[in-house]
């Protein structure tokens, strides 16, 4: 039942970032804007996504103990984190493609708005 909850609300935060950032992009050109829709969905839910390993690394922690059989232990980079940075650099990336979509005299102001959450 809990699972269920969490998926609820991971939902609903994700349909609220990608409404965020579709009227950010309204203003495109209808072929850009429907090129840029998939990317919109797809930064919505990174940037969601992001935000519960932030929140589990806050309370876990970037590191984590490790034991390899009797012996072999020690400290490693917790997987959440790998997560993070893997998804970090997607986000960036698909940031990137929409920016460049956008006409260059409304670059800076998409950009700041973008970054005001």
């Amino acid at each position: 039942m809990e699972k269920t909850v969490v998926k609820a609300k991971t939902s609903t935060k994700v349909k609220k970032e990608q409404k965020r950032l579709e009227e950010l992009f309204k203003d495109l050109e209808p072929n850009k804007l429907s090129t840029c829709s998939t990317l919109i969905a797809r930064a919505a839910f990174l940037t969601v996504t992001l935000e519960e390993l932030e929140e589990e690394l806050n309370e876990k922690g970037w590191t984590e103990e490790y034991q390899n059989g009797r012996n072999q232990c020690g400290i490693k980079k917790a997987a959440a984190a790998e997560v993070h940075i893997s998804l970090t650099k997607n986000l960036n990336a698909i940031m990137k493609q929409l920016l460049e979509l956008v006409p260059p005299a409304q670059k800076e102001s998409k950009l700041s708005e973008m970054m005001n959450r």
